[in-house]
């Protein structure tokens, strides 16, 4: 029983968190649209463009942790109990990408 339950759990906390991930990616790909508009009309300045940039900058760096949280979550925490050795070289490699 408890491991129907922590499946459960695993479940909606993953549906929560794909949820975000999905509203992450529009407001990104929102942002990538209005520069890729300012460009092609040929408006705004460098400056705002630059800062534009930036912002997406920003949502890439906002969904990445985002990532790397829903992983040790969803996954993770569970990995520890079942398998550390596997869990461990798996949030090696999550640090790994992103050094790089």
């Amino acid at each position: 029983m408890a491991d129907e339950n922590r499946a459960h759990v695993h479940s909606d906390l993953k549906c929560e968190y794909n949820t975000k991930t999905l509203h992450r990616i529009r407001r990104i790909k929102g942002q990538l649209n209005a520069l890729e508009r300012l460009i092609e009309a040929d408006a705004g300045s460098c400056e705002e463009r630059v800062i534009q940039a930036r912002a997406i900058e920003k949502g890439m760096t906002s969904l990445i942790t985002h990532l790397v949280e829903c992983y040790l979550v969803n996954t993770a925490r569970f990995k520890m109990v079942e398998d550390p050795d596997t869990a461990t070289q798996e949030i090696a490699r999550i640090f790994d990408l992103l050094n790089h």
